[in-house]
């Protein structure tokens, strides 16, 4: 593997979530965060608004056009959130398994989880940016430089932290996916992390799809990953 990790596909992913959503990783208007490779960022406080009921947070995010789904994120034990399970969106479930955590209160705060498949089904604008694609030219950062992207993205995952509380994860998501078009790539999967200096690769997370199923497993938060208040978490679900 080529990467320590931090989330997270849900997420993780995909998941982070998608699998997600994202040392304070995500997409958060007027937030300042760092990667795990020590990459900090802070985007601006304007946010171009996004429509449908589940994405209407405060402020505003990027809108993920594919399956949706609005949850309580437990603090003191697992949660699980299920993507796509009666209809899934472009033949892809996606069952994403959170840690519990801490800094939020006992009942656990609302959240939102959401995937796409980044042909065209990821629109609005953050800071007066659209959402980059994971390999859209050198957008991945190692050792804290702008580098090619390994791999080719199969589906973007999302959480939502709706909530007031700057939460810290046990660990990483763990995605369980299953696509009906198949994986990119022979090799292994893995998840990677939305920055806005660019992604972070987390192929220390890397699996082998099994047929049409694919388990990204989860890693002990290294004290980076926090879901901070009102916030996006995003992560690609990438194979090579």
């Amino acid at each position: 593997m080529r990467i320590t990790t931090t989330m997270t596909i849900g997420a993780a992913i995909v998941a982070a979530a998608a699998m997600s959503a994202c040392a304070s990783r995500g997409v958060v208007p007027s937030q300042s965060f760092a990667s795990s490779n020590g990459t900090t960022a802070v985007l601006a406080a304007k946010a171009t608004p996004t429509p449908t009921a589940c994405e209407k947070t405060t402020p505003p995010m990027y809108y993920f056009g594919g399956s949706c789904t609005s949850f309580t994120l437990k603090e003191t034990a697992s949660t699980i959130v299920y993507l796509g399970k009666y209809k899934p969106y472009q033949g892809i479930k996606i069952t994403t398994v959170f840690t519990k955590n801490t800094g939020g209160p006992a009942g656990g705060v609302p959240a939102v989880m959401g995937d796409a498949i980044g042909k065209g089904d990821i629109t609005g604008k953050v800071g007066g940016n659209a959402f980059k694609l994971y390999g859209d030219g050198k957008d991945c950062l190692f050792n804290g430089k702008p580098s090619t992207c390994p791999g080719k993205p199969f589906v973007y995952a999302e959480l939502i932290n709706n909530s007031k509380y700057k939460l810290k994860p046990q660990g990483t998501p763990t995605f369980t996916i299953t696509d009906a078009n198949g994986f990119p790539g022979a090799h292994e999967c893995f998840p990677a992390e939305y920055t806005s200096k660019g992604w972070i690769p987390e192929t220390t997370l890397d699996a082998k799809p099994s047929g049409n199923t694919l388990h990204l497993p989860s890693a002990g938060n290294d004290g980076s990953l926090y879901y901070l208040p009102n916030s996006q978490f995003i992560v690609a679900g990438v194979c090579e």
